[in-house]
């Protein structure tokens, strides 16, 4: 027998909750918990039994602006209740052994649209199945930074070694304390973010002041040209979040040193890999980074709409880069 428990609030959940999260950390009740102190969204969190064990847990929240046809040229705004963490990272807002159908079958129930996503390739199960914005994963097999910049084809090694030059200038300080974190650095945050078609959320800058980030700030003197922000997950190295202030971008590549800056963190740190996430996918994927394909399910509780939706999916999911960049000599 199924049942399904809500819950209003990361306090009121059982202990259990984390034993089914596996490496989704955004999904453990601490960083809920955290994420309800800086972004109230309505968040629901609920957790599904099989004959009294359980199985599943997954989370909803809502946005009143969420643009349905982001990865296109037109907007189609709806408030929409999203199976997710209130947060752009790859991972799902559901954790389960054995009963995603039964979760699905829930969500199905609640009024109006709502959208899982970051799911891999499931049945739809009677949702609008489409392609959201892969994840970039790019693979650790180096013991330097040298070495990684030598397995590098000529034009990419010339294009970072350039980057490196440029930044030359630029100091790099990582913060001690993310209560460091200052308006100037969050300014750099917001440039990146008014420059993105692809917005989900627009974070507080409570957020990147969380204990669980590493941040590492690039400066001119004493002027900060921009920021990157990462989560170290186990033998994951996760890309968060960047800040850039685009005055200075063309002056120092401010935006490709931050990338190559995670790459020398995660290969001197010794992770296995490192999760670039699901944006300016061109410039990770010219790192080396290689593609993991995630999906939305959408659903809606009138039956028309949900039948148009499914039609709609294919003209309005994301279309990958189908470009082999060869970026690594042994790929010639």
């Amino acid at each position: 027998m199924i049942t399904i428990k809500e819950y209003a609030a990361v306090a009121e959940i059982p202990d259990e909750w984390d034993s089914v999260i596996g490496d989704n950390l955004y999904l453990s009740k601490e960083f809920l918990a955290f994420m309800e102190r800086v972004d109230q969204c309505g968040q629901k969190y609920y957790m599904l039994y099989a004959d009294g064990i359980l199985d599943s847990v997954f989370m909803t929240y809502v946005r009143k602006k969420y643009n349905l046809a982001m990865f296109t040229r037109w907007n189609l705004f709806t408030k929409m209740t999203l199976v997710y963490v209130p947060l752009s990272v790859t991972r799902p807002g559901v954790a389960y052994h054995r009963h995603l159908t039964e979760v699905m079958d829930f969500v199905k129930t609640i009024k109006g649209p709502k959208i899982f996503l970051n799911l891999g390739d499931e049945d739809a199960h009677d949702f609008a199945k489409g392609l959201t914005c892969p994840k970039c994963i790019w693979m650790n097999r180096y013991d330097s930074f040298s070495q990684y910049l030598n397995s590098l084809r000529s034009s990419y090694r010339y294009r970072y070694t350039k980057c490196l030059k440029k930044s030359g200038p630029l100091t790099i300080e990582y913060l001690t304390d993310n209560a460091q974190f200052t308006d100037e650095m969050y300014d750099c945050y917001l440039q990146v973010y008014n420059k993105s078609r692809i917005r989900v959320e627009k974070l507080p800058i409570a957020f990147f002041r969380g204990k669980f980030f590493k941040i590492f700030v690039l400066k001119n003197q004493d002027k900060v040209v921009g920021f990157g922000q990462m989560l170290e997950n186990g033998t994951e190295l996760i890309f968060e979040f960047v800040g850039v202030d685009y005055r200075y971008n063309n002056i120092y590549d401010t935006y490709h040193r931050i990338l190559l800056e995670i790459v020398r963190y995660g290969i001197e740190k010794g992770f296995k890999t490192i999760d670039f996430g699901q944006t300016a996918d061109e410039s990770k994927l010219k790192l080396g980074a290689e593609y993991t394909m995630l999906y939305a399910y959408l659903h809606h509780s009138c039956k028309l709409v949900n039948a148009a939706n499914k039609k709609l999916a294919k003209h309005i999911q994301y279309k990958p880069i189908s470009t082999d960049y060869r970026v690594f000599k042994e790929d010639v």
